[in-house]
């Protein structure tokens, strides 16, 4: 079938859409991009416009695109309205720029023309420089005026958002551009125009080095921190450390190494690898914080007992001159800017080399001794995990780490995904409580540590999975959830198979521990740190409220015994009806 030739310029950004595999966009609709919306719900072909998922919030809006590329590595167009729009999405691109997600975010504005605009409305919508609104936490952005212009802008933004570092990227279409007819000779770059500048693996001197420095180390620690983005690295990543005898520190930004191995050490304590003497860390953005997890620092964040630090990834590659998520700086030993993938490849053959010295006798012993000590050490703090959730769950009041246990007791069997596991608290006790092994299992935290991105990103990962057989679940905290309610909309609207968790302990409970510890540092009465951090005296029934949008709700859980079985039945009916259900756990 040919493809009919676009009338307006609008058109030919739909056919641009396309062209780069965009099958879905996203937004909460305005007038400023109502040309590109025409031309998305009037395509003469309609095999080649996106569909559209409608959202009642810019900020609802990317985090949906935010969890649906973390779940399946595709992009969803976002499009926000002027710069009332861009205000409100705001947030969540920092977040997505934090979690090096990514997106590709398009805005109306306008029009630049003062002579086009329609009196008030039109004024106070249109900005100069519209992208300063975020051009500090983007990777690119640009106002292009023109049609060949905005052509070109389209096509190096898709470009440099997929070149590492990933990072969300914002064009501003102009309002009267959009509906010009087209003007003769514009027209796409080709499809390949927006392939991706590639890093290089490791070179031969930094393999030789590294090599070198692994052959001499008693106890060598990779720490790992981003590299499962791709999920295709987890199972060289395993390779590598059972052939190096590597302890693995998992930071857990993504499903980097499965937590169940037994080189896996991360929260096990510092004993095992106390004396490390040798830390290569892998796409890490907060070294250290990952170094100070298990060993003494200097205060130029130095281990203090003078380990060599060699990093690989694309973190010197992109900063912001105004978010300091670069984190504090670190003089290691050695940096390298590599391709993850290419440069796992290239350790891997060094370590197999039948006629190298990792698989000589005198290394394979020590390695040996060396993962048994390892495995020894993570076994046993399983053990304990699992004893203190037992515990836990003898409790009067539901404690999180009960909860946990009980909500994977009921999902064992299935092939879940975690979308989102709400807060740091939640996220700790899954990673000790569940078997995370399978790539692309686990999404991550939301990268900026701004609230509101749980149940959109949600969203999103679910319909990145609606033709799947995976269950997806939010285990989503209270607070989170009343930023973004109206994510619930569109998830009833999209019918989008998800299984909310809703961790309601009635509590922003990061602000009341601050506001306890501040009071207790004055000698002041902590009884009061619930006062305005806390909805204790008007709480949220998130049963009705997700009655009302139309999803299905059971009774809301008040003793651990009934976690394990509403959980079941919730997953039962999400596994006939292929929608959405939620269920609330009222914590202590």
């Amino acid at each position: 079938m040919t493809t009919p030739a676009p009338t307006y310029f609008s058109d030919l950004v739909v056919e641009f859409l396309h062209q780069q595999d965009i099958d879905t966009v996203v937004f909460n609709p305005g007038a400023s991009f109502r040309g590109v919306h025409d031309s998305l719900v009037h395509a003469d072909n309609a095999a080649i416009a996106p569909q559209i998922v409608m959202a009642c919030h810019e900020e609802i809006a990317v985090a949906i695109a935010h969890g649906y590329h973390k779940a399946s590595g595709r992009h969803m167009g976002v499009l926000v309205h002027a710069n009332v729009g861009l205000l409100h999405a705001s947030m969540a691109v920092f977040n997505a720029w934090c979690d090096r997600v990514p997106l590709f975010v398009l805005g109306g504005n306008g029009p630049v023309d003062a002579g086009k605009r329609r009196p008030w409305i039109d004024w106070i919508h249109t900005s100069q420089n519209i992208e300063s609104v975020v051009k500090d936490y983007v990777k690119w952005c640009d106002q292009p005026i023109g049609q060949r212009a905005t052509v070109e802008s389209l096509t190096r933004a898709f470009k440099l958002m997929n070149t590492p570092m990933h990072a969300p990227v914002f064009v501003a279409l102009d309002f009267d551009t959009q509906e010009q007819p087209l003007e003769e000779g514009v027209r796409l770059y080709p499809a390949t125009a927006t392939e991706p500048t590639r890093l290089p693996p490791l070179d031969q001197q930094t393999v030789e080095d590294l090599a070198g420095r692994l052959l001499a180390a008693r106890t060598p620690v990779l720490v790992v921190d981003f590299s499962g983005r791709d999920p295709e690295t987890v199972a060289p990543l395993v390779a590598l450390a059972e052939a190096f005898g590597l302890a693995v520190v998992d930071r857990g930004n993504r499903l980097n190494f499965p937590s169940t191995h037994p080189l896996n050490i991360s929260h096990t304590g510092t004993d095992v690898v106390a004396d490390a003497d040798l830390v290569i860390a892998l796409e890490v953005q907060d070294l250290v914080g990952a170094l100070g997890s298990f060993l003494p620092l200097t205060d130029q964040g130095l281990p203090a007992n003078g380990a060599d630090i060699v990093t690989i990834g694309f973190n010197d590659l992109l900063t912001s001159k105004w978010a300091a998520d670069y984190q504090q700086f670190v003089p290691v030993t050695r940096s390298v800017a590599a391709d993850t993938r290419a440069s796992l490849d290239a350790l891997r053959a060094v370590a197999e080399d039948p006629a190298g010295p990792f698989t000589a006798p005198d290394f394979t012993e020590r390695r040996d001794r060396r993962a048994a000590a390892l495995a020894g050490a993570h076994a046993r703090a399983r053990a304990d995990w699992a004893r203190q959730a037992e515990e836990f769950k003898q409790r009067e009041h539901i404690h999180v780490a009960g909860a946990v246990d009980e909500i994977h007791r009921a999902v064992r069997d299935e092939e879940w995904v975690l979308t989102n596991t709400g807060s740091l608290t939640v996220d700790g006790w899954v990673k000790k409580l569940w078997p995370l092994e399978r790539p692309g299992s686990y999404l991550g935290l939301n990268g900026g540590g701004g609230l509101g991105y749980g149940l959109g990103a949600s969203v999103g990962a679910a319909l990145a999975h609606r033709d799947t057989d995976a269950l997806c679940i939010d285990l989503q905290s209270d607070g989170d959830f009343l930023y973004t309610p109206s994510a619930l909309w569109t998830l009833a609207a999209q019918q989008a198979p998800l299984l909310v968790v809703v961790m309601n302990n009635r509590l922003y409970l990061n602000s009341t521990q601050h506001a306890e510890r501040i009071a207790g540092n004055r000698d002041r009465d902590i009884d009061r740190a619930h006062i305005a951090t806390s909805f204790y005296d008007n709480p949220v029934d998130f049963v009705t409220m997700a009655r009302s949008y139309g999803i299905h709700a059971l009774p809301r859980v008040e003793k651990i015994g009934d976690v394990a079985p509403t959980v079941s039945e919730a997953v039962r009916h999400l596994k006939a009806h292929r929608g959405p259900v939620l269920v609330e756990i009222l914590m202590d």
